[in-house]
């Protein structure tokens, strides 16, 4: 209990003594520090699914994170491929109907990335990483990755514990998602019907821009639906789904919560799925 506390206590201090550092990309990382906190939802939230019960958890180990989803400059200036070589690449229907762009909804150097399936995110975190190893930016025990499901929304809370890391409403002066359908209010929002550039609205109390709406963010762990482990919960070992995580521009209210939990398969690509990086001491990955 006392442990438990004193983490608490520490995430709490989290912003008053952010650390943040430009990585090789300008990327903006925002450390954030070990704590404990109530993953899930009460059945009494609105919007609740019962895949959300709620559960304590404790992260022992810092990591940093991406202020913002990874940009469509970021990924291009990286990797070289262009949403051409990502959609085609792509076998079957794209998103969840034919009614779905196999376009992204909109592009720009400042737009975040799409069209990136689970590996495609992470084959971006390896090549970060070696290309900083490489240049001795990076030291040898740290590498770029996927934030696990509880890392994700230990950030997106950011030592809140309301609905959303903003409060308890969410309206499109918050979030890109589905603004005709806004949460706690009866104030109508805009539906803009396309991603917006990253960092446009204000960021949550630990400096994150867009953790609500966007674009989903795929997360490292395989779905599993009632998830038990209480410290440093890294999902299951196998599984036929991957977590994504923070509702998106097409999406309503009650899918941007903090606590919503979503996956898809790792082999989708879709124009309302992108991805952030954390950057974590060297361990291993499932």
């Amino acid at each position: 209990m006392i442990l438990k506390t004193l983490l608490t206590l520490s995430a709490g201090l989290t912003l008053l003594h952010a650390q943040t550092q430009k990585n090789s990309l300008g990327i903006t990382m925002v450390t954030i520090k070990p704590g404990a906190f109530t993953m899930g939802s009460p059945d009494s939230e609105k919007g609740h699914q019962k895949d959300e019960k709620q559960r304590e958890v404790t992260l022992t180990k810092p990591f940093s994170v991406a202020s913002t989803e990874i940009t469509q400059k970021q990924w291009f200036t990286l990797m070289g491929t262009t949403f051409e070589d990502l959609i085609n690449k792509q076998r079957g229907p794209l998103g969840r109907g034919a009614k779905l762009s196999s376009t992204p909804s909109a592009t720009g150097d400042e737009e975040p990335m799409c069209f990136v399936n689970w590996q495609d995110a992470l084959d971006f975190c390896e090549a970060l990483t070696k290309k900083e190893q490489a240049d001795g930016s990076l030291p040898a025990d740290k590498k770029y990755t996927l934030p696990s499901e509880a890392q994700w929304e230990y950030a997106c809370r950011a030592g809140t514990s309301s609905v959303f890391g903003t409060g308890n409403t969410l309206t499109s002066k918050d979030a890109n998602f589905y603004g005709k359908l806004p949460y706690g209010t009866t104030e109508l929002g805009e539906y803009r019907k396309k991603t917006i550039p990253v960092a446009s609205l204000p960021p949550n109390p630990w400096g994150l821009h867009d953790m609500h709406g966007n674009v989903y963010e795929w997360c490292l762990d395989w779905y599993e639906e009632s998830p038990t482990t209480t410290t440093d919960p890294v999902g299951p070992d196998t599984g036929d789904s991957r977590i994504i995580r923070g509702g998106a521009w097409d999406r309503k209210s009650t899918s941007c919560r903090s606590a919503y939990r979503y996956s898809r398969d790792p082999n989708r690509r879709a124009h309302n799925i992108g991805f952030r990086i954390v950057l974590v001491t060297t361990q291993s990955e499932k």
